[in-house]
């Protein structure tokens, strides 16, 4: 029993170095190496979002201006039930009919008096296509004739009182009168084709194909719209009663933002840093040293990147906030990523998330992102006999660059498990200025080599 006490022994520390030959052994290097940076004007983006934004502010630390306008379809409910039966309307004549924009938040001076016009649109959105936010209006409806309504408003509604203003449950909204030969015609409409009536994409074909609503004055308030209606009251026949219907914009139909950015290129031409400005402004396009990492082909075991962003200057009441979530996307995939609602999968994409104690954005490994750009070129040299890592770097300029791109995050939560459904672009106003010298632009990077 003394023997096999003293032979048995729970100490496990040399497994895996006593199965090894001698002659074998693992170098680990610690190396530190430098991207470079620049910003690039976003031009557009994909406007895939839930929220219409609407209005125009101009940044008092950039001196740059960011206007939003939008088209919107309207639903109606399938079955056509959204009017009552036809017989119980008291003629063809609406009481009232308004365009509501519903928002329950809002950017800059909530007393800045602004003004908007509505335009019906003459050509219909087209389902299935994607939409970015250059889309020029001009297409879709004839901006030279005179609009069908026009409003004067503040994001704060100061007509009302005081108490409804405070009430929790009240619903911010600008309401637009709108000509009351609008509604009568979508009544007289009901009444002989009913079937126009049964679901949204009847309702546009036939009756109402959408508006277009735009920013004429004003400057200093953009509203973030989380609903619209046009709703179309009337009489009812059996009693004295007034009967309101209302023609959904909403995310059945097609909701498209329009944005205009003035004034970025001198933001873009700055030298002592780079800038992330939303939404649609610019991005920050990394170069990855991505030769000088992968001379020795030694295993990459992490990369860690720590971004820094300088603090503001501006001592304006309303300033942009800073973007709070950046992915880190090859370039060359960045329309697609969106396009196709993809994910990040750590190995052409990750994001992380701002750290507002150390001003940083740190990606902790971007070891995948490095070895892929290699690999890509790798594979394609060796399909392509004779060829030189000059030609495939002709052929694919942003072989070796990402973009940092703000962005939000659609998520969904199960039993305290949150999870990320959905990545869009961040269409909220935001800006952020990081710092473009090599000490803040370093890689570390931690390699091994076997022997």
């Amino acid at each position: 029993m003394l023997l096999l006490a003293v032979a048995c022994d729970d100490n496990t520390g040399s497994i895996g170095i006593s199965v090894t030959p001698s002659t074998d052994s693992i170098t680990v290097r610690t190396e530190i190496y430098h991207a470079s940076s620049r910003s690039v004007i976003a031009d557009s983006v994909l406007g895939r979002t839930s929220t219409v934004y609407f209005g125009r502010y101009t940044d008092p630390e950039t001196n740059t201006l960011f206007e939003s306008n939008f088209m919107t379809q309207f639903n109606c409910a399938e079955g056509g039930n959204v009017f009552p039966a036809a017989d119980s309307i008291r003629g063809d004549s609406a009481v009232r009919t308004e365009l509501r924009l519903y928002y329950t938040s809002w950017f800059g001076d909530e007393s800045n008096a602004m003004q908007l016009e509505v335009f019906f649109l003459d050509n219909p959105l087209t389902e299935g296509q994607l939409y970015y936010t250059n889309i020029d209006p001009a297409d879709y409806c004839n901006l030279d004739k005179e609009p069908i309504a026009k409003k004067t408003y503040t994001a704060m509604d100061y007509a009302l009182d005081e108490d409804v203003l405070e009430d929790e449950d009240h619903y911010h909204n600008v309401c637009i009168p709108l000509p009351n030969e609008i509604g009568n015609n979508i009544i007289r409409t009901y009444r002989a084709h009913p079937e126009y009536f049964d679901g949204a994409s009847s309702f546009i074909d036939n009756v109402c194909q959408g508006v277009y609503v735009r920013c004429t004055q004003g400057d200093g308030t953009i509203l973030n719209i989380s609903q619209i209606s046009l709703n179309v009251s009337f009489d009812m026949t059996s009693n004295d009663s007034t009967y309101a219907t209302q023609f959904m914009g909403s995310q059945e139909v097609l909701q498209v933002n329009s944005f205009n950015n003035e004034g970025l290129q001198p933001l873009v031409e700055e030298s002592g840093c780079t800038w992330l400005k939303t939404p649609a402004g610019i991005f920050t396009e990394l170069t990855l040293p991505i030769d000088e990492i992968t001379a020795n082909n030694d295993t990459i075991n992490s990369a860690k990147m720590v971004l820094t962003r300088y603090n503001r200057n501006a001592a304006a009441e309303f300033v942009p906030g800073i973007p709070q979530t950046l992915l880190m996307v090859r370039k060359a995939r960045m329309t697609d990523f969106f396009a196709n609602n993809e994910l990040t999968d750590n190995e052409h994409s990750v994001y992380t998330t701002f750290n507002s104690t150390y001003n940083t954005y740190t990606f902790g490994n971007i070891a995948n992102i490095i070895s892929n750009c290699k690999n890509d070129r790798d594979e394609w040299l060796e399909n392509h006999p004779g060829s030189q890592a000059a030609d495939y770097e002709a052929l694919f300029p942003d072989w070796n660059r990402v973009l940092l791109v703000p962005i939000s995050l659609l998520t969904t939560s199960s039993n305290n498990v949150t999870t990320t459904v959905g990545i869009r672009h961040d269409l909220t106003i935001g800006s952020a200025c990081l710092a473009n010298d090599p000490e803040h632009l370093e890689i570390k990077v931690i390699t091994s080599t076997f022997h």
